[in-house]
């Protein structure tokens, strides 16, 4: 990181914990922290658009705030019974942070463009959840609006051309799913259609998990398009 972008996430960063922390979650050991991939894209967004450093530091705690909210309860069954409630709770109050800072901010349209991000967001985890086998492209799709939404929410509220900036932000969440570095909470209904390796569908190896974590490249493809096994290096 660039000197100014290390001195803006170190404040962002002790800002979002202070929000995060609470002590009945530390008793319990619930650790967070903020995601450094959208922090460095975020911030390089605000950034180009010459947003004041007193507001995108707000806008950015915000941002990761309502990120690791979401992210959170894609990591329930990493936890114990007893703690699952416990985990929830906490990507919710995460969330509530995130209201409390934006309403302090005044900015009513970015609250909305926020919003609806989230509702795409959850709409494309719900479809990861409900359809197995997938396709590679609609794999592909929904990981990107998990990963980009609240970015392109950034890129539309402060640019008033947002497609240089969109094209940026797709390129590099594509880069971060094919690394692995994307990952989400994917469910099954039951065992995998026989499809998945013989025809344009593809499923988990292990098609006997009922739920598991899974990358883009932990997945059986049955052809793999050029550009992708070029990303992988594989071939």
């Amino acid at each position: 990181m660039t000197d100014a972008r290390e001195v803006m996430f170190q404040r962002v960063t002790r800002c979002a914990k202070a929000h995060m922390d609470h002590d009945y979650l530390a008793k319990r050991k619930v650790r967070q922290a903020v995601s450094p991939f959208h922090f460095n894209l975020g911030y390089a967004i605000l950034r180009a658009a010459a947003v004041p450093d007193s507001e995108a530091e707000r806008v950015l705690t915000a941002v990761l705030l309502l990120e690791q909210g979401l992210s959170i309860h894609d990591e329930i069954d990493e936890w114990g019974t007893a703690e699952q409630g416990l985990v929830v709770l906490a990507g919710d109050y995460d969330s509530s942070k995130y209201y409390l800072l934006l309403a302090e901010l005044g900015d009513r349209k970015l609250m909305h463009e926020l919003c609806e991000a989230v509702v795409r967001i959850n709409e494309a985890k719900m479809d990861l959840l409900m359809a197995s086998p997938l396709s590679l492209d609609v794999y592909m799709e929904r990981m990107s609006t998990i990963e980009a939404e609240l970015l392109r929410a950034l890129v539309r509220h402060y640019h008033s051309n947002p497609e240089p900036w969109m094209a940026r932000v797709e390129e590099a969440v594509r880069h971060r799913i094919l690394a692995g570095g994307a990952k989400v909470r994917a469910f099954t209904r039951g065992q995998t259609s026989g499809r998945s390796r013989e025809g344009s569908l593809f499923a988990p190896k292990d098609s006997a998990k009922m739920r598991g974590t899974w990358p883009v490249l932990d997945y059986a493809l049955p052809e793999e398009p050029q550009g992708l096994q070029a990303a992988e290096g594989k071939r």
